[in-house]
């Protein structure tokens, strides 16, 4: 290798040893194929072939940021330097702009320089012969290559045109589905019908922006709301990333039909204030105007700024409106991609430069810094006042979409084609509809009428439908009871009450089991009421106020009712047409909703034994299910040791409920990989079911990916020597901790310090080092499964009452839960929920 300081000298190997400097400046090396040039070489204390002392890299970063390809050079100079000097480099260090040192560990960042060393070898061995595959990116800006690639991809129509296909990984998704260009995606596009309830999540789907180019329309997913006012500002600001300064804040300002730009400029970063000062003071004059500007950049530059001069952001951040914000997955212009530069080209915005672009202003900065020359500060002046007024335009544009999209012919919405049609033609659709709309099945009470709704010569009435709340039916008395009245005043105590003439009649339904089955049973009670002379107020005896409205019912009936709703998941009007057919008597919703309340509330004693036990069990298995209440995205957790089963609901999928009821647990939680349960300080154990099954996904969706193959067949090599032990012996740890040397075999050879070129390998790799402490608890513990299968079993219940059932009420899910809790735990104790219920016992352990 050679080896220059300030100088073309070359020095051998014998003279490299012989150096004692403490720093070597300006070097570069050759070593076999590889050639680098490295900044300053640190003498570090250590072991190489020099003898006791060995040579680091520093190399200075152009920015205040540490970036991925920076971490690469240094890891590539590290590389060299380590197979030169024959030892291992353990750190680098990296000079940042401010003037900080950050030290490197090499190790971690070393997997991201193999697949580079990789890619340059194998295109160094086929440099002749193969060309790379045409992609364009976002590092295409800084190619020499930009207008070739982009010329090639313009004529062969590329999917990488589009600006959400930028990695080979998305482009493989849709080849393998047999699309190579934006035209034959573009009919990927399928409207399907909106769910009315549940909160749509707008995405950019490039399909619909495919489809914008294809039919050069404007397709509107979700409508902008934009209020205009008669002072609007527009803002744009120019400024250096890498050294997070900003040299002109440009203003456009609207003051009713008339403009005015502002541009602020500074010459040096000293007068960055000055300008920001007077930013502010030019919007203060203008208090109620909206400030619009693009993209995040500005919004970040004015956050930056008021920090670093100490001034108040919030009242700019009320005011400030980000455009992009209306047009990301909710309106698609016919354009590749949706940078200001290419919307605004289309509906007619130009720039005088036609290079113009983010970072030629960079160039022209540097140039205006170098020579002073006027002509580099107007090119940017200008480039910024034609910027603010794009901005302007695209303002324009998004009110007249708002304002005139039903008849402007370029515009079209997503999920609903635009239909035309004429005055008559409008007509015949309006009652055609009314055809449609009243042919139900209860035509009887909704009579078509096709006189005219406009005429004032006769009224039409509507007859509503009054649904049925309470109705008595077959309410045959089986028995009766007289009941004496209250003897003496219940606040008065003494005064003894007069027998009045307000005669008490209540009746109460209730259902009584026998050994053979179910009989309802009616009961009347009768009683007077009782009249204090004292207090003037009449009394209720005692045995009729505790039974409750004049129509009550009782225990076996309200069990039955919880059996039938939580135990075998029949909807409401089931169970009411259930009791009504069978014990001719009509429920009313209302009723079993309370009755679910009564039995939620009487049953939390339950609940919190039933807690106590698993928090003091080996092992707890956990796992959530999101559910549909009244149309909005909710969870349900589970909690369960194969006995006991404890269900919470949250809104969220957070995991602050898992951190509140198992923050002391000590034994093993046994989870799927959802990253909220890591932070838990338990021991835990991954379910290999998900693991396994996801393997086994992969594995058929990549038959031809060899690298994987080989990958899941060390896996299967290293598990089902395990499954086989467990079927054989159990979940002993005599028999499984044996196997722990086969684990660390397989992380030494298949994981730890290998490099896969295979996305499907590093996925799974990443996972097995993630998790290499929680994957084989099992193996050190006994009884402790390997799979949450119990906790998916015990959550299988509520997604079948949700595809019965269509949503959950929010005021009655936590009672049920609760409710689907016991219903659960007998189960797995197999015993008789109803008979449970039924029992009004409330410990599970005395009723086995």
């Amino acid at each position: 290798f050679r080896s220059s300081l300030h100088s073309d000298i070359a020095y051998n190997i014998s003279q490299i040893d012989n150096w004692q400097t403490n720093y070597i400046i300006d070097s570069s090396f050759q070593y076999q194929q590889y050639y680098f040039n490295c900044s300053i070489l640190k003498k570090v204390q250590g072991k190489s072939r020099f003898g006791n002392y060995f040579y680091a890299p520093i190399i200075f970063a152009q920015s205040y940021t540490i970036g991925k390809p920076l971490r690469i050079k240094l890891c590539f100079i590290s590389h060299i330097l380590s197979l030169i000097q024959k030892n291992s480099l353990k750190y680098g260090y990296i000079i940042g702009l401010d003037g900080k040192e950050h030290r490197l560990l090499l190790k971690q960042n070393k997997k991201e320089l193999i697949p580079v060393l990789e890619a340059l070898q194998e295109y160094t061995n086929n440099y002749c012969t193969d060309e790379p595959t045409l992609i364009l990116n976002k590092h295409c800006l800084y190619c020499q290559f930009e207008r070739t690639c982009k010329n090639e991809a313009v004529k062969d129509d590329h999917l990488s045109l589009l600006d959400g296909i930028s990695t080979q990984r998305t482009l493989d998704k849709y080849q393998k589905k047999g699309i190579f260009t934006v035209n034959q995606l573009s009919y990927l596009f399928h409207p399907r019908k909106r769910k009315k309830q549940r909160k749509q999540v707008i995405k950019h789907r490039v399909e619909l922006q495919a489809l914008a180019l294809r039919t050069n329309k404007i397709y509107i997913q979700e409508m902008p709301n934009i209020s205009r006012h008669s002072h609007e500002i527009f803002l744009d600001f120019e400024g250096i990333p890498a050294e997070r300064s900003y040299y002109l804040i440009g203003l456009l300002l609207k003051n009713n039909d008339s403009f005015n730009y502002f541009p602020f400029w500074a010459n040096t970063p000293s007068e960055e204030e000055h300008i920001w000062h007077k930013f502010l003071d030019k919007i203060a004059e203008y208090p109620d105007a909206s400030i619009y500007h693009y993209g995040n950049y500005d919004a970040k530059a004015i956050e930056q700024l008021s920090k670093r001069y100490a001034t108040s952001y919030e009242s700019i951040k009320e005011r400030i409106i980000n455009l992009n914000t209306y047009i990301y997955g909710k309106i698609y212009f016919p354009v590749h991609s949706n940078s200001l530069k290419e919307i605004g080209k289309y509906f007619g915005a130009c720039w005088t430069s036609p290079q113009a672009s983010g970072l030629k202003t960079l160039v022209w900065r540097n140039s205006w810094k170098e020579t002073q020359d006027v002509i580099y500060r107007e090119l940017l002046l200008t480039y910024n006042q034609e910027d603010c007024e794009a901005l302007r335009m695209l303002l324009d544009k998004l009110s007249v979409i708002q304002q005139s999209s039903d008849v402007l012919d370029e515009i079209d919405f997503a999920y609903q084609t635009k239909k035309h049609f004429t005055k008559i033609g409008n007509m015949v659709h309006n009652e055609f509809q009314d055809i449609l709309k009243y042919a139900h099945a209860n035509y009887d009470q909704k009579k078509i009428s096709f006189q005219d709704k406009n005429s004032h010569n006769e009224k039409i009435r509507y007859q509503k439908n009054i649904p049925i709340s309470y109705k008595k039916i077959g309410c045959n008395i089986t028995r009766q009871y007289n009941i004496s009245p209250r003897k003496f005043c219940p606040y008065c105590k003494n005064s003894p009450l007069k027998h009045s003439n307000l005669v008490v009649q209540q009746v109460k339904v209730d259902f009584i089991v026998n050994k053979n089955g179910i009989k309802k049973s009616v009961t009347k009670y009768n009683s007077v009421k009782g009249w204090c002379k004292k207090c003037g107020c009449y009394y209720l005896p005692e045995e009729i106020r505790t039974i409750g409205r004049p129509q009550a019912y009782g225990h076996g009936l309200k069990s039955w009712v919880i059996y039938l709703r939580v135990g075998l998941r029949m909807p409401y009007n089931a169970i009411q047409e259930l009791i009504n057919e069978q014990f001719n008597h009509f429920i009313s919703t209302g009723s079993i909703s309370n009755f679910i309340r009564e039995f939620g509330g009487y049953y939390v004693k339950t609940e919190q034994m039933m807690l106590q036990v698993l928090l003091s069990s080996p092992y707890i298995c956990v796992d959530e299910t999101p559910i549909n209440v009244r149309g909005k995205k909710h969870y349900i957790w589970v909690f369960t040791n194969g006995r006991y089963v404890v269900f919470k609901y949250t809104e969220t999928r957070e995991s602050t409920i898992v951190h509140d009821l198992l923050g002391s647990y000590q034994g093993v939680l046994i989870s799927d990989f959802y990253p909220g349960y890591d932070s838990l300080h338990c021991g835990q154990q991954k379910c290999w079911v998900h693991l396994i099954r996801e393997l086994n996904e992969d594995l058929w969706k990549s038959p031809y990916d060899v690298e994987y193959e080989v990958f899941i067949s060390e896996v299967r090599e290293l598990i089902v020597p395990i499954m086989k032990a467990i079927q054989r012996y159990g979940l002993k740890k005599w028999h499984l901790n044996k196997f722990n040397k086969f684990v660390a075999q397989f992380y030494t050879k298949t994981i730890d310090d290998r490099y896969y070129r295979s996305e499907l390998v590093t996925k799974y790799q990443k996972r097995f080092i993630r998790y290499k402490k929680n994957l084989f608890i099992f193996l050190n513990h006994d009884l402790i499964p390997w799979h949450n299968n119990i906790a998916e079993n015990a959550l299988r219940h509520i997604t079948i009452q949700e595809k019965i059932s269509g949503f959950f009420f929010k005021t009655l899910i936590k009672e049920y839960i609760l409710l689907l809790g016991l219903r659960q735990t007998c189960r797995f104790y197999r015993l008789s929920f109803f008979k449970f219920l039924y029992s009004s016992n409330t410990k599970i352990d005395s009723f086995k």
